[in-house]
């Protein structure tokens, strides 16, 4: 697996990063979003502490990582339900 060095920038700082070819295009669309997401809360609460606006892009993120961790869990449930009664109708028959 090739390592390849890019230059991350978040926030107005730029962070070196040794990463795998592969990992390039999500490590560059992950900084967009993070970026997107900053600007988005400047404008929206007129936030200019870096440290805040990191902070609360790391929350945001963090709770859509978690939500759909947790629709995923229910899912699998919802799953397991289903073949569980499918089962059952079909002992029926």
């Amino acid at each position: 697996m090739s390592q390849k060095n890019v230059n991350i920038t978040i926030g107005g700082r730029t962070y070196p990063l040794t990463i795998s070819e592969q990992e390039e295009a999500i490590v560059i669309k992950s900084q967009a979003t993070i970026q997107t997401n900053i600007d988005k809360l400047k404008r929206q609460y007129n936030i200019t502490d870096a440290q805040d606006l990191l902070a609360m892009t790391a929350l945001e993120l963090a709770t859509r990582l978690e939500n759909i961790t947790t629709n995923q869990d229910d899912n699998e449930d919802l799953k397991k339900s289903l073949n569980e009664l499918v089962n059952q109708l079909s002992s029926v028959q």
